[in-house]
Parts: structure tokens; C-alpha cells; sequence
């Protein structure tokens, strides 16, 4: 701090501003510039946030066993400092002490982090004591400084981010699954938080408690915007804090490349599994001592950043990634931003919680202010300005809840006044010191008209205060309980700011903890938000939702209205359809009922009569809304108020009839027929001897567990719960005793989801896909020419006929290799006839027509019968593996998983190999020679000719005419299939596909179009059973190794290539372990394409589909070769 030498008195007039922004800065908890962490008000289920304490104000001088505070020397004089003049002569204590920066730091002329300003005194800052030459700043003397150019202005609402916090989904009160949220107003929704299993580095759920099934429901919020993104955010406050197992994992996956790598490749995967967009690291706080930081985390973040980057540019999905950031400059210094920038989409700056309760243990002290004030926000972002950080890269968060305290004095309110600690907890949130926005949103609006409390005393209605400069509102309640929160006109500030400045985003903290009106949302974005219509886009099949899917639409996404307006004039908002009023107590007109025009129920009415009303829905009605007034447009009475009870608004459950068929009462004393069961019994108009009638169904009805609601006498509760129906109402119900005052009980039913019906697949790829099994069409070679579908294809020549394969030397040159002459299906059926050794005389067919399950069997061939239909001769070991491993050993490079479109594609970009590369001339002289090899060497097999070429020898080695023992006889478009992956080519045009896809799940998609699409996805499947096969296994291994021992011959009668064998053992594993992963991810990404479409579809071939893309993800894990298990 300021050492206390001969100061002028100009310098002690300025001394105490001086000190009060060293005291600000330095601080390593939350002040003025500073932001806690954004979910500090989870609650008691969730581990709370904790902050040490801190000197509220401290001394800067110091004796004799009494050292600085602050760390600095403690000088004869008594005040603490830096240089000769403190740590010199007469020193008293922490002579060994140093400046921040400046010419007493070390290494001498240090810079502040985050270019901040160095005062002449050896601080960082920002204010013009630091800044300034007037006070003798050392480096960094900016004192404005300007945001950095090129940031386009007015796009900060063109990115929002809404953050949902898991730990709603089962809250005691306002509990929030992530279909309740507004999405159709983000851009993007954060899933927070995921943490880091300490051993596996795999991402999981906070808590135990909170179901690893809520990352999908998330991700599944896409269906109600087809734009939407959705992240997974990482980390958290909770995740960093003290005394926690979690709180070292993101120093320890970031400290090395291979551990980075780890973590990389499993968030990949964790994205992939549901369908993610990407990924947010919430690191709270990189390098931090107070946050069990270490000084390298700084360089191993911007590392783990770069990791991050290339693996899930790597990825077949386009993934993103972001980072969060504080908005104090002690958290802020720890950040690379510069260096993570290059890597990052964006970055979220946490402009919010700004102040808290927390300010009693920091320098500001025990004072009121605005949690998200303006004038703190622009001091925070000035830190990225000075290190180049455009705005267009950053995200400025919002806040929807509020900070709250008691103040000290109820007379002095405004901001500065003293305060003596949180306010009290709010009725949900439960949490001294913070209200939610439907906490802070109800209160007011209970409060905005005088009242009588209970010992008729007058409360004074609430007065909030619009803070201009703060650009923040904040109420007095209950005489001395003091609350911040922003409204729209405070929202509009802070956007005006950043749009003018060219911010690139928004963020919400959180979206959650907007009211059920989203009025917090409808502030932010300047119009009238409304739930998305759910109605025909049910996200999982509960029970609640097939009661709604198959009774009809009971009014789940109707809202009443607020004002009270004339119901015949006015319309409903954003195009809803007007299906009633209430009365509600306004003087005139009511208040509208509206309903999504999509999912609006039929046949409406209010039941139930003035006086003490009785209103219950009829059998096969849904109650919406009740009231004690009722109102239009179909009633049963007036809209005269109840004196006790309630009217119901009732409407028709729509597909009732479907649910009912067939089901029926009885008369009294008979049985339910043969095929029916019984559901439900009343003694209504029935007598002793014949006691009952049954309420009977089809046995395959979809209704089931019936029963009787309300009790006696009065049966006050005869409610059907929210996942049953109404089927009768009795005043007897399956007793002899009459519910009183009129009433009746209520048989309630729950509804079963009907089975999909299943799809039958009888076509395959190559019925829609031209070209693709072709006689010619085995395994690439060479691209030429394109089929109609787009998809690249290579060159051929009849099947059986030799194959050319083309690659490229360093040095420029092309290879041709030439595979050998192999047996068509015909001459398959020639050789198994005269009993060849070696044959199978079983072949590779799909059988099961289930379009989710997908069944290769080997089947018995005649061999008096014709080949097999369909059927193609099939190297296990594809003959482009040759020129493949050729590139590989020439380059000392092992390929990457991408198509060959030209030779140029041939030259293998992938890591080093383990091997030293083989020169150009031995490929040029030896390998390609047909002289190559000595005459009279061992013959690959009993009837192979003298190949002196080596790479002939290895092309016999994979099959021929003369050595055709490893042949098997496959389904051709299984068969092709395998070629284009074998290939990382695509084994489908992808823009053609999700044609298909898109036809198929639209309005008038046939089972035809979903055999379609499901073709190519059925087959890559089939492929990898085919590959996994024992029979199958076993060929591949005896080409492998055979290969391998060819390699050593070759090695041992060739000069220059050594190292071949050493090669192929690298080569062999790695190639076909890329094969698997380029399949699996082609498949789930076609998967997830196609889950998106359905889930956004009403086609009545929905849940099949769904169904069938279900089983056919569930087989993923199972494509790999044997030797990956």
C-alpha cells in the first residue's frame, strides 16, 4: 500500500481516495469491481458458498512485533513501504518484502497484470492516482482506456444465453424443468452445473440427487426452437471451493497435454451422447491462492483452452467453447485472456453480484449499493479493454434476481447508507441476503396499494427507486429490509451501454428465477414473452404426458390473462385463441383465458353455480382454471361470486372417444365380458342383491389403475390428479353412503401410452443410393466421378479384375499399385464346389426387417444353387489398407480420418510415427519393382505364383485367385457400406440424407420414407456385426499377421526397408481404430439429426421412429473391432 513518507500535503489531501482504491483493487474478495460467484444464493439442499473473512479496514503502519498487513517493509518510521526507505536501514520487519510493480518489485520495472497502471508507490490500479504522470505513474499510464476497434454495435441481444441451474428441477417450491423456460427467446441455453469425477475426468451431475436424464431433457428444449444452442456449463463456484474434493481437478487436468487430451476426449464424447453444442468452463478462480490456485494454472488453462479446441475441432460436430469470467481485477489478473481468446468462441463476463452482504469484510464496508450497477460494470470490462479484448468477443451478464440487506438506520435508505446484514430469506429462495425476481416481482405486487396489516395500522404501499446513475432500482419493505433488482427501463441502460460499445452478447443469471409470467424476460427483451406451445411437442412420455397426448389437450399451456378488458373486443396476445373469461372481480368485462391455437381444447364452459358452488368437470373434461366468479362465454350460471367453493372451467378432453372404445357400465349385478376387464365399480341405481355396475373395457384398453376421489361426507377432494382422468362422476361411487351437499365422487383413471407400431425395413442402401452396388463395387480406389446422390466416387473395373490404388512419395511422385485378380460371386460358387480349403460355405445376409435392429446372420449356402442373391465377394482386410500403409511409412506419418478425393488426399497428415520414415527410392526401386525380391522365396500360400514385387506379395496376402481362402460372400450393401467407411467417406451424400429425413418426418411421411433414411443407418450397423464376427475376426487376424510376416521377409531380402514390420504393428490398430470412431460418429450424428426432426414432427410414425433411433444408438458402443473391447 502507500508507504507513509514525507508526504506534501496535496499528497495527504489525496491520500484517502488513494487508499480507498488501493483497498478496492487488492482485495481479494468481493468489492465494488467484483462479482461472488453467480449462484451464491443456492439453497440449503445445495452446498452454500462461503467467503472468508477479510480486514474491513486495514493499518498501514506498524512496530515492533506488529508488521504490516499488507506485507510491505516495516520502515523506522513506523509506515509500511517498499525500497530503501522501508526496507533498508532501521527496518523493522518483512525487509525481504517487494513491490506489486514499478521499480522496487522484482525483477525491477515489473508491469501490473491486466496492463493496469503501476503508481509511483509500487501499486496496481486504475484511477488517476495510478495513472497519471501528474502522480508519477511507472508503466501502464492509461487512464481511459478506449475499447478496442472493429466490434459491430447493437448485436448484445443477438446472443443470449440463459443459464439454468439443475438444482430447480426438484426444488420444494418453484421448481423449473428446462421445458418451463422461455427458450424460444435465447440463443443459446447453459446447462449449469456439470462437474469433473476426480478419477474418470468424465463430466457428471452436481449432486447425486440431481438425474443424469436431466442433461437430455435440456438438450431436448431444441425441439421448441429449431435455432436454439445448448451448452453444458462446467464448474461452477461450489465446484472451486475450499475443503472440496472437486476444487483441484481443473489445475490437474490442465497440468499436462495427456491429461488435457483425456478430458478433452471425454467431453466430446459427453457432448455427443446428448446432443450438446458445446461446452462452458466455469473456473472459479485459475491461479487464485484464496481458491487453491497454483501461479501455473495461468499458462495450463490457455493450454487446456488450445487442447480443447483442436480435439473438438477434430470432431465430426461442430462444438463450441467459451469460459467465465470474473469481473474483479484479483480473479481477473489470473486470466491469459489474450492467449485464451485465440481459442474461445466467447468469453462470459459475470457482471452481476457486484455487492453483497459480503462488503461488510471489504474496504467499501457495511453500505448499500446496487448489485449490478452500471458505473462498476464499465470499471470491470475497462480491465479487458487494456489487454485488447474486443467487445464483439465478450457476453455481459444480467442478473434476474436481486441483493438484499437490513439496513441499520429505516431512515437512511439510499445507497451509502449502512446496512447491518442480509435481509430477511425470501419465502422460496430461503436465503438471507438475496431474492429472486418472482420473489422480489410478487412482493411488490402484493404491495403496491396500501394496506391494513393485522393491528390496523397503515402500511404505506412500496415506493421503488430508479437509481439514474447506477442504472439499478431498489425498495424499502418492511420498514428496514432494503433490495436491489433491475426492471426494463434499468436492462435498458446496460444494453444501450453495450450496444453503443458493440458488446457481442448476453447472459442471464439465471433464467430460472423468472416468474411464471417470465415477466423478468419479457423486461429484458422489450415485448411480452409467453411459454413456448408445448402442446404438440411432449418431451418425455410420463404419465402426466400421455394423459395430455391421449385424452386431449387439458389446458396445460392456457393462460389467464392479467387485465381486465372487454372479452368480445380484445384479442389474445401473440396469436393465441380466445377460449374464455373470468369475471375475476373486475368492474367491467374480464379477464381472457387463452390458449395456443394448436393445442386449444373444445367445448368450454364454466360449471358450477352462484351461492356455495359445486363446480366439477364432467366425465371426460379437463378442469383448467378456477374461480370464484366464473364468467363466459358458456356457463352454467351467472358470474355472481361464491360464497363458499369454486367454479371450474371445463373443457373436452379431445381424443376421449379413442381412450373410451369399447368400454362401457354394466346393469346392475352383471359381469364384465370375456376379452374385458373390469375398471371400476358404483352401486348408483343398484341394491343389495345386485350391488353393483361395472365399468368394463376392452383387455387391451389404455386406461388402468382407476379409482375412486373424494371422501366423505362432503367430498371435498373429489379432484383426479394431474396424471388421471375423469371417467365418472357419482355421488355414490362404490359405496352405499351419498356424498353430501350435493357433490360427487370422481372415478379417475390413468391412461397407458400406446405401443408405436413397428416398422418393417425391406430396403437397403443400395436401393437408394445409385451406383452403390454396382458389380464393380468392393472397396475403393481411385475418386473419378460422383453418383447421382453427390457422394464421390472412386473408379472400377469388373468385379474380380485388378484394382488400381494411387498415392504420393515426399517428393511428389505418384504410386500406382495394382491389387490382384480375385473371385466374383460366381467363381466363389465354383471354388466351393471343388471343396477349395479355406471357403465358408456360409454367407452374410441381413434377416431381421426391424428397422432398429438390424440382424447379420450367416446362412447356409446350397452349393448346387447359384450365388446367393445380393451377394458380393468381401475382403476382410480391404485392399486400399496397401497403399494406405505405403503413404504411411513413406511420410512417417499416419493418416487422418478423412476421404480421399484426390492423390493429394493420399499424403497422410496425421501424428508422427513411432518409425523412422522409408526414403522415396525404396519405394521407387524396391517396392514398386517387379524384381524386387529375390526369386524361389516362400509362396504367400500353396498355390500362389513366385511374387517378386513386394507389394504384390502383400495384395496376395489380402485374397485372390489363387489365394481366395479368406474370402467370404457378404451382403452387398453391407459390402459397400463397409468400402465408404473404410474410406471415411461418407457412405451417404449427408445434404441427401437429411432430405430423406426431413420428407419422412413431415406432415405426410410414409413408412417408406422412413425405410429410406434408416437404409444406410441399418447397414453401418450391420457392417461392424460383420467385423465383429469369430469367423470373420479370424481371417483379418491371419491377413494381418501374415502381412506382417511378409513385411519381415522383405525387410531381410531388401535394402531400405527396414522398419516396415515396425510400421505396419503402429499402422494396423491405429488405421481401423479410426475406422470404428469415424463410423460411430457418421452414425450418432445421423441419429441426432434425425431425433431433432421427429421431436419437432407430429407424424404418426413418431414414437416408432424414435423408438427404432433408440435401439440403433444403444448398438454404437458396439462398433469396434474385437481387439478395441
Amino acid at each position: 500500500m502507500i508507504p507513509l513518507k514525507k508526504l506534501t500535503k496535496t499528497a495527504i489531501l489525496l491520500f484517502p481516495l488513494t487508499l480507498l482504491f488501493l483497498l478496492i483493487h487488492n482485495t481479494k474478495k468481493p468489492s465494488p469491481n467484483i462479482l461472488v460467484a453467480r449462484d451464491t444464493f443456492i439453497p440449503d439442499d445445495i452446498p452454500s458458498y462461503t467467503h472468508p473473512n477479510l480486514t474491513r479496514r486495514q493499518d498501514y503502519t506498524c512496530g515492533p512485533g506488529r508488521p504490516c498487513s499488507n506485507g510491505a517493509c516495516c520502515g523506522a518510521s513506523g509506515n509500511c513501504g517498499y525500497g530503501k526507505a522501508y526496507c533498508g536501514d532501521g527496518c523493522v520487519s518483512n525487509c525481504n518484502a517487494v513491490a506489486e510493480c514499478g521499480k522496487d518489485a522484482r525483477p525491477a520495472g515489473k508491469k501490473c497484470p491486466l496492463n493496469t497502471c503501476c503508481s509511483q508507490y509500487g501499486f496496481c490500479g486504475t484511477t488517476e492516482e495510478f495513472c497519471t504522470k501528474k502522480h508519477k505513474c511507472q508503466s501502464n499510464c492509461v487512464l481511459d482506456p478506449k475499447p478496442p476497434g472493429g466490434s459491430a454495435k447493437g448485436q448484445t441481444q443477438s446472443k443470449v444465453i440463459g443459464y439454468y441451474e439443475s438444482w430447480t428441477h426438484n426444488k420444494k417450491c418453484h421448481q423449473i424443468a428446462p421445458s418451463d423456460l422461455p427458450v424460444t427467446e435465447m440463443t443459446h441455453l447453459n446447462y449449469a452445473f456439470a462437474y469433473i469425477d476426480p478419477k474418470s475426468y468424465e463430466l457428471v451431475t452436481m449432486k447425486d440427487e440431481i438425474p443424469e436424464s436431466l442433461f437430455q431433457k435440456t438438450v431436448d428444449t431444441k425441439q421448441y426452437n429449431k435455432n436454439l444452442k445448448v451448452w453444458v456449463s462446467v464448474g461452477g463456484w461450489d465446484f472451486s471451493d475450499n475443503d472440496t474434493i472437486t476444487q483441484p481437478i481443473f489445475s490437474d487436468i490442465s497440468s499436462t497435454e495427456a491429461k488435457r487430451k483425456k478430458f478433452a476426449d471425454k467431453a466430446v464424447l459427453f457432448l455427443n451422447r446428448y446432443g450438446f453444442d458445446g461446452l462452458d468452463i466455469d473456473w472459479e478462480y485459475p491461479g487464485a491462492p484464496d481458491r487453491g490456485g497454483k501461479p501455473e494454472d495461468t499458462k495450463n488453462f490457455v493450454a487446456l483452452m488450445k487442447t480443447l479446441r483442436s480435439t473438438f475441432d477434430a470432431s465430426p460436430r461442430e462444438l463450441g467453447i467459451s469460459f467465465t469470467i470474473p469481473s474483479s481485477y484479483w480473479y481477473l489478473r489470473w486470466f491469459d485472456m489474450p492467449g485464451m481468446m485465440k481459442y474461445a468462441d466467447w468469453t462470459n463476463l459475470m457482471s452481476y453480484d457486484l455487492h453483497g452482504v459480503w462488503d461488510a469484510n471489504n474496504p467499501i464496508g457495511s453500505i448499500v449499493q446496487g448489485h449490478t450497477n452500471l458505473t462498476d460494470i464499465k470499471k470491470a470490462a475497462s480491465l479487458l479493454w487494456r489487454v485488447g479484448i474486443k467487445p464483439s468477443q465478450i457476453t455481459l451478464g444480467f442478473g434476474f434476481y436481486g441483493r438484499s440487506f437490513e439496513l441499520s438506520d429505516p431512515t437512511c435508505s439510499k445507497p451509502g447508507c449502512p446496512f447491518s446484514g442480509g435481509a430477511k430469506p425470501g419465502p422460496c429462495s430461503a436465503t438471507s441476503g438475496v431474492l429472486m425476481h418472482y420473489e422480489i416481482q410478487a412482493m411488490i405486487n402484493q404491495l403496491s396499494r396500501p394496506t391494513i396489516d393485522s393491528d390496523r395500522a397503515r402500511v404505506s404501499a412500496l415506493k421503488p427507486i430508479h437509481d439514474e446513475d447506477a442504472a439499478v432500482n431498489y425498495v424499502v419493505f418492511d420498514n428496514n429490509q432494503w433490495v436491489s433488482y433491475d426492471d426494463a427501463k434499468t436492462f435498458k441502460q446496460k444494453l444501450d451501454w453495450a450496444n453503443g460499445i458493440g458488446m457481442g452478447g448476453s447472459l442471464i443469471w439465471a433464467s430460472d428465477t423468472d416468474n411464471s409470467q417470465y415477466s423478468a424476460m419479457s423486461a429484458f427483451t422489450g415485448k411480452r414473452v409467453f411459454h413456448p406451445d408445448l402442446a404438440s411437442k411432449a418431451l418425455q412420455q410420463s404419465e402426466l404426458t400421455i394423459v395430455r397426448n391421449h385424452v386431449g389437450e387439458n389446458g396445460q399451456d392456457c393462460e389467464m390473462m392479467e387485465d381486465c378488458v372487454d372479452p368480445d373486443i380484445v384479442r389474445c396476445p401473440n396469436g393465441h385463441k380466445k377460449m374464455g373469461w373470468d369475471k375475476a372481480g373486475c368492474k367491467s368485462g374480464g379477464k381472457l383465458i387463452c390458449c395456443p391455437t394448436r393445442s386449444a381444447p373444445h367445448s368450454c364452459t364454466w360449471r358450477g353455480s352462484g351461492g356455495d358452488c359445486n363446480g366439477q368437470c364432467h366425465a371426460g373434461e379437463s378442469t383448467l382454471f378456477k374461480s370464484s366468479w366464473g364468467g363466459g362465454f358458456h356457463a352454467q350460471s351467472s358470474t355472481h361470486k361464491c360464497s363458499r367453493g369454486a367454479k371450474v372451467f371445463c373443457c373436452e378432453a379431445g381424443n376421449w372417444e379413442i381412450v373410451t372404445h369399447g368400454c362401457h357400465w354394466t346393469k346392475c349385478g352383471t359381469d364384465c365380458k370375456t376379452g374385458e376387464k373390469e375398471l371400476a365399480r358404483t352401486r348408483d341405481g343398484c341394491n343389495l342383491i345386485h350391488p353393483h355396475s361395472r365399468y368394463c373395457c376392452p383387455s387391451d384398453t389404455l386406461l388402468h389403475d382407476c379409482t375412486w376421489r373424494g371422501s366423505l361426507p362432503d367430498c371435498p377432494d373429489a379432484k383426479c390428479k394431474d396424471d388421471e382422468v375423469a371417467i365418472l362422476n357419482n355421488g355414490f361411487a362404490d359405496g352405499w353412503m351419498r356424498c353430501s351437499w350435493g357433490r360427487k365422487k370422481t372415478n379417475c383413471c390413468k391412461v397407458s401410452k400406446p405401443p408405436p407400431p413397428k416398422i418393417s425395413c425391406k430396403i437397403t442402401s443400395c436401393n437408394i443410393i445409385d451406383n452403390l452396388c454396382d458389380d464393380s463395387l468392393d472397396t475403393v480406389g481411385t475418386l473419378s466421378m460422383r453418383d447421382k446422390n453427390g457422394q464421390e466416387l472412386h473408379t472400377f473395373e469388373k468385379r474380380g479384375n485388378p484394382r488400381d490404388f494411387h498415392w504420393k512419395l515426399t517428393a511428389g511422385l505418384v504410386m500406382t499399385e495394382w491389387s490382384r485378380y480375385y473371385p466374383g460371386p460366381t467363381d466363389y460358387m465354383r471354388r466351393l464346389r471343388r471343396n477349395l480349403r479355406g471357403l465358408a460355405h456360409r454367407w452374410f445376409d441381413i434377416r431381421s426387417r426391424t428397422c432398429g435392429t438390424p440382424r447379420l446372420h450367416q446362412v447356409n449356402i446350397d452349393i448346387n444353387d447359384p450365388p446367393p442373391a445380393m451377394s458380393n465377394t468381401e475382403h476382410p482386410v480391404p485392399l486400399l489398407i496397401v497403399s494406405r500403409f505405403a503413404a504411411t511409412a513413406n511420410h512417417g506419418r499416419l493418416p487422418l480420418a478423412r476421404p480421399i478425393r484426390t492423390v493429394d488426399d493420399t499424403v497422410p497428415q496425421g501424428r508422427r510415427t513411432r518409425t523412422r520414415a522409408i526414403p522415396d527410392p525404396f519405394w521407387r526401386n524396391v517396392w514398386d519393382n517387379a524384381n524386387g525380391l529375390p526369386a524361389g522365396l516362400p509362396p504367400v500360400a500353396s498355390n500362389s505364383p513366385d511374387l517378386r514385387q513386394p507389394g504384390q506379395r502383400i495384395f496376395e496376402r489380402i485374397g485372390s485367385n489363387t489365394n481366395p481362402s479368406h474370402f467370404v460372400l457378404l451382403r452387398d450393401s453391407v459390402n459397400a457400406i463397409k468400402g465408404r467407411l473404410e474410406s471415411f467417406a461418407s457412405p451417404i451424400d449427408v445434404d441427401v440424407w437429411e432430405r430423406y429425413v426431413r420428407q419422412a418426418a413431415g406432415r405426410h411421411g410414409s413408412e417408406l420414407d422412413v425405410m429410406t433414411f434408416m437404409a444406410p443407418l441399418r447397414d453401418t450397423v450391420a457392417v461392424f456385426q460383420y467385423l465383429r464376427d469369430p469367423m470373420v475376426m479370424e481371417r483379418m487376424d491371419a491377413v494381418a499377421s501374415g502381412i506382417l510376416d511378409d513385411l519381415r521377409l522383405i525387410e531381410l531380402h531388401t535394402q531400405g526397408g527396414d522398419g516396415l514390420s515396425a510400421h505396419w504393428n503402429e499402422f494396423y490398430p491405429y488405421y481401423f481404430e479410426q475406422v470404428s470412431q469415424f463410423a460411430r460418429n457418421w452414425l450418432q450424428r445421423r441419429i441426432d439429426y434425425a431425433r431433432r426432426q421427429y421431436r419437432a414432427s407430429d407424424n404418426y410414425l413418431r414414437e416408432s421412429v424414435e423408438r427404432d433411433l433408440l435401439e440403433l444408438e444403444n448398438q454404437i458402443p458396439d462398433m469396434k473391432y474385437p481387439w478395441e473391447d
